[in-house]
């Protein structure tokens, strides 16, 4: 039975991963009431007790495609050239910001370049220090089309560049299973910070065990 809720995105297309689905391009009013939803979203976690929120804007969820050449084909201000398409998410940065205060962590996850999907070096750095001066805290950069390499973390390359440039905290997070994987990100970038999940769950003690074995 198909679902009631229009599948949105920025520019109409036919959906990513189902073919047989059509997505709707977004108006402007369809933009500032998600934008809003986001806000809600950060206020009720405010108000639940949590010190900050992050925004996903990687693997191809709907702000993904705002920044995305490939699937953003906007005419308007929110498409057509990198300011246009950071602006979606840019804005949401700041109706957060001005919604919640400063002393609510705001962080955000983007993709890491990737021509196939429509993410060069030009935009993601562009929207990298876009948000940055919108009033973000914090910045995780993964992707939709990782490489894969047990011995090298997958978008190391590319957030070390974003962290070259920025004063906000950068985060690298991709294929970390190793103490001295991620000794060597933190010793040989600006990058501060590392994320794990899949190995986390797989150890919950493994930052334990490399503490003790170091």
């Amino acid at each position: 039975m198909p679902s009631e809720q229009p599948l949105y995105s920025p520019s109409k297309d036919k959906g990513i991963f189902n073919k047989e689905l059509e997505s709707k391009g977004m108006t402007k009013d369809d933009i500032n009431r998600i934008q809003d939803y986001f806000v809600q979203g950060a206020l009720r976690a405010k108000k639940a007790g949590y010190d900050g929120i992050e925004i996903h804007g990687a693997h191809l969820t709907l702000v993904s495609l705002f920044l995305s050449k490939k699937y953003n084909r906007r005419t308007d201000e929110y498409g057509g050239s990198d300011e246009n398409r950071a602006r979606f998410i840019v804005e949401i940065v700041q109706k957060i910001r001005k919604a919640v205060g400063n002393d609510f962590i705001i962080s955000a996850k983007i993709d890491s370049i990737d021509e196939e999907y429509g993410f060069d070096e030009k935009g993601f750095l562009y929207t990298g220090k876009a948000l940055e001066q919108a009033g973000l805290d914090l910045i995780e950069i993964s992707g939709a089309n990782p490489i894969k390499n047990d011995d090298y973390p997958y978008f190391f390359n590319d957030t070390k560049k974003l962290a070259e440039i920025l004063n906000i905290p950068v985060v690298c997070i991709g294929g970390i299973k190793k103490y001295e994987q991620a000794d060597y990100i933190l010793k040989n970038s600006n990058i501060q910070y590392i994320a794990m999940s899949r190995e986390l769950l797989k150890q919950p003690d493994i930052v334990k065990k490399w503490y003790l074995n170091k």
